[in-house]
């Protein structure tokens, strides 16, 4: 890490959020990345771009109001979306169903698909015999490449991750040719709640380090 590396994390003001860049730090993309800033801002412009990000920003209307399922279905009909992909976990299958059951009573149509479609297993993918949870033993593995393609072969205007496996959603969005939103992301030992592992961080037993490394000297 050196000191013109963006880093927005360690921006102590962010003014960037009312306009302000009077105080912006060394690092700041804004200043270092005009030309970068300057295309996204071009590309926003294009309609349908346009259009995604206007009714983002109409979502706020809401703002702290509205849990993220709300939000996601807000944004859906904003978008005149009408036939809706969920993608999600064989783990979080009851939270699959609550969920499409609220996608149908809202007026849209919905395809699920389970993440162990076409039953693969590690064997598939060469998965070496020491590297399974037990060796010799068949290991079920997930297929968001084909949870993807069948969303896409629906022709769904959206799809929905809930409870991908981290690496799974990296393939799923990779492959997916319909837009991607998370609904929920997986984490077994905190409830699918991710964030709390850094929220109890500051605990003398945390297994994580979070304290502020230091930069890197300049090269000469």
């Amino acid at each position: 890490m050196t000191e013109k590396q963006i880093q927005c994390s360690y921006c102590a003001r962010k003014r960037c959020f009312v306009g302000d860049l009077s105080q912006a730090p060394d690092f700041c993309p804004t200043l270092t990345e005009k030309g970068i800033i300057k295309v996204s801002k071009e590309k926003l412009k294009e309609p349908e771009n346009q259009k995604m990000a206007q009714d983002v920003a109409r979502t706020w209307k809401d703002y702290g109001k509205l849990t993220r399922i709300e939000e996601t279905v807000l944004y859906a009909k904003l978008q005149g979306h009408r036939k809706l992909g969920v993608a999600f976990c064989v783990g979080l299958a009851q939270e699959a169903e609550l969920f499409t059951n609220l996608l149908f009573n809202e007026g849209f149509e919905v395809v699920s698909v389970c993440c162990m479609c076409g039953a693969p297993s590690s064997d598939d993918v060469a998965l070496p015999e020491e590297e399974k949870i037990m060796p010799n033993i068949r290991q079920p593995m997930c297929n968001p490449i084909g949870q993807a393609a069948l969303l896409d072969a629906e022709d769904c205007d959206l799809s929905i991750l809930l409870g991908l496996c981290v690496g799974d959603d990296v393939l799923f969005i990779k492959h997916s040719k319909t837009p991607v939103t998370v609904l929920a992301v997986k984490d077994r030992v905190l409830a699918h709640n991710p964030l709390g592992a850094l929220y109890t961080a500051r605990n003398m037993y945390t297994r994580l380090n979070t304290r502020k490394p230091k930069l890197d000297e300049p090269k000469a």
